[in-house]
């Protein structure tokens, strides 16, 4: 039973923790931390609407344009994040950001990949950015609990 609801309900519960954590990311962490989430709850927000406005998208069988569309926008947003803020976890959602961008053209150019395939890769790495959030977040409040503030942004 609980398999069940955890398989259909997925995506509910991923989103509702990406709000979670832009929430507390507002409360308790800094402008990148804020920015990181920012981000992470506008590629929600996008694709919500993506498919309420469109809602036959979401094809596989060849590229989707919309999704192309959501990771570019996000791609250049966690692009310029990753070389301003003074922090690690933003390479690791942008790295995840790239797999799924990058699988949009992998598409286009190879059409023997599966449907699953496209879908899984350009899904899946929502989940590491997910966990680099967090991770960033807890890594933040311990450096704030043991060093005090520090600087958000690079300099250089």
């Amino acid at each position: 039973m609980i398999h069940a609801l955890l398989v259909d309900f997925r995506p509910y519960l991923q989103y509702l923790i990406i709000f979670a954590l832009t929430a507390y990311a507002f409360a308790r962490g800094a402008g990148p931390e804020k920015q990181a989430g920012t981000i992470m709850s506008s590629m929600v927000v996008l694709y919500l609407a993506y498919h309420l406005l469109i809602p036959e998208g979401g094809v596989y069988d060849e590229i989707d344009l919309g999704h192309l569309m959501i990771d570019l926008v996000v791609l250049v947003l966690l692009g310029r994040l990753a070389i301003r803020a003074n922090r690690i976890y933003p390479l690791w959602m942008l790295a995840a950001q790239l797999i799924s961008t990058l699988m949009h053209l992998g598409r286009g150019l190879d059409t023997e990949i599966t449907p699953l395939a496209y879908f899984l890769l350009i899904h899946a790495p929502s989940y590491i950015q997910v966990a680099a959030l967090a991770l960033g977040l807890a890594a933040h409040r311990r450096r704030v609990r043991r060093f005090g503030t520090y600087r958000s942004w690079r300099t250089s």
